[in-house]
């Protein structure tokens, strides 16, 4: 959803009005969000595997891996929805004009696999992996057009296609590095219990926090200035919005982790992020306004 809206109301019409034909339109558009889709389920599968021995101690009812699905099984879903990804990303390099795609999207494959084994059990490395990769979600819609914007930069509004492009990314990675730091509280007992090295366990919980709350910070003074920006340009209903749907919510979050002490009230806040991440997305639809 997060890249079908982002190519429909926020790249594309950008392109159009500036008589450039899009890359990711049509058939080409359902491939290249298809090719995210698998890789991203094949990272679940595979993280889920490796989880496993977690997972039963934390959540046993919700366990897949190795009570419903074979292990064996999972290995080989995981590997046919990764290879499935890749293959259509070289794809779109051979039958478009994107760049690297393949390449980039195998890239992705292997970092999350090493996420997977490795990375998610150390401090912060993890977290902040996955909060790029949630970031070139959208990052990599207009990485696909980078060819016909370069060679057509005089006829493009290159500087709302960058505005656009930095904004929603960047929005997308801080969410998501603070919802990791959140969860990472939240499994504190669990991971001590595995011999995980994450951030609360390595610093503290006392650290952890002020980490979480200084990226609160700047990401309330970014939605701050994004608001008083669409009050200037006069921008209504993009300005009710945001107050409405995402800075209101959002403060609402940050009052609620300064409250929170036990795992259960992490958990609520870590949920509410995911609300203000899908308010934020459906944002894009305004765009236009």
């Amino acid at each position: 959803m997060t890249q079908s809206l982002f190519i429909n109301f926020v790249l594309n019409p950008i392109l159009r009005q500036g008589n450039i034909m899009p890359v990711l339109q049509g058939k080409t558009s359902i491939l290249f969000i298809l090719s995210t889709v698998l890789i991203t389920a094949g990272s679940y599968i595979i993280n889920d595997y490796f989880d496993a021995n977690k997972d039963l101690m934390n959540r046993p009812d919700s366990v897949i891996i190795g009570k419903i699905i074979h292990r064996h099984w999972a290995i080989a879903c995981h590997s046919v929805l990764s290879a499935l990804g890749v293959f259509i990303g070289f794809y779109l390099d051979f039958t478009t004009s994107t760049l690297l795609l393949g390449l980039i999207n195998f890239g992705c494959t292997f970092l999350l696999f090493l996420y997977s084994i490795s990375l998610k059990k150390t401090p912060l490395a993890g977290n902040v992996l996955i909060s790029l990769l949630t970031a070139w979600t959208i990052y990599s819609c207009t990485w696909c057009n980078t060819a016909y914007i370069l060679k057509e930069a005089t006829r493009i509004d290159m500087a709302k296609i960058t505005r656009m492009t930095l904004m929603y990314g960047g929005f997308a990675f801080i969410l998501s590095l603070i919802r990791e730091a959140i969860k990472d509280m939240e499994d504190i007992d669990i991971d001590r219990k595995v011999n995980y090295r994450t951030m609360p366990i390595v610093w503290g919980n006392n650290a952890s926090r002020i980490f979480v709350l200084v990226w609160m910070s700047v990401m309330g003074a970014l939605l701050g200035s994004l608001f008083f920006y669409l009050l200037m340009s006069k921008r209504w209903i993009p300005a009710s919005y945001c107050l409405i749907f995402v800075i209101l919510p959002f403060v609402k979050i940050v009052k609620g982790f300064l409250q929170a002490k036990s795992p259960d009230k992490y958990l609520l806040v870590r949920s509410q992020i995911k609300w203000v991440m899908l308010t934020g997305i459906l944002s894009m639809t305004l765009s236009q306004f």
